[in-house]
């Protein structure tokens, strides 16, 4: 899908409707309860989504649509923090190869793979208003307990 992401109608409301098109209802509200995490799920992701869940289903943002993008979340992470414990126990970041141009300085399979897991955390956590920026277009969120949520994360790795 091109274009702006559509504002939310509560949004739209507050900013007057200047262009008087009609606004939309927000549409069917499912409830937002707790689900237990998947079997499947390894503790870095299981740790991630008895973090994330409680506080979106505070948020009324956790309804059962949005198990397996939350799921997909959590295996991201548990991905991202694999390759930095990885990292960290090789304790640098490229190797040397030797060929017949010389000696090149080669990056970690480890470093691609952090790279890429922390694009589609965003991605995937923008749905769900993980970041300062995706909790401004929501709009209806506010920033603080979620985002203090996320401190956890830091202190424990």
């Amino acid at each position: 899908m091109k274009g702006r992401k559509p504002k939310p109608t509560h949004l739209q409301v507050v900013g007057g409707n200047p262009g008087k098109r009609v606004i939309r209802e927000d549409g069917l509200r499912l409830p937002s309860e707790y689900a237990p995490p998947p079997d499947h799920l390894d503790s870095y992701a299981v740790e991630a989504w008895e973090k994330l869940v409680p506080e979106l289903v505070k948020l009324q943002m956790f309804t059962v649509l949005d198990h397996h993008a939350v799921e997909q979340y959590c295996q991201t992470y548990a991905r991202w923090r694999r390759a930095e414990d990885a990292l960290k126990e090789e304790g640098k970041d490229t190797y040397e190869t030797h060929g017949k141009q010389g000696t090149m300085r080669r990056a970690l399979p480890e470093v691609a793979i952090v790279a890429e897991t922390i694009r589609l955390m965003r991605s995937v956590g923008s749905e769900f208003g993980l970041s300062p920026v995706a909790r401004l277009r929501l709009g209806n969120v506010g920033q603080g307990d979620l985002f203090n949520a996320f401190q956890k994360f830091d202190k424990q790795g």
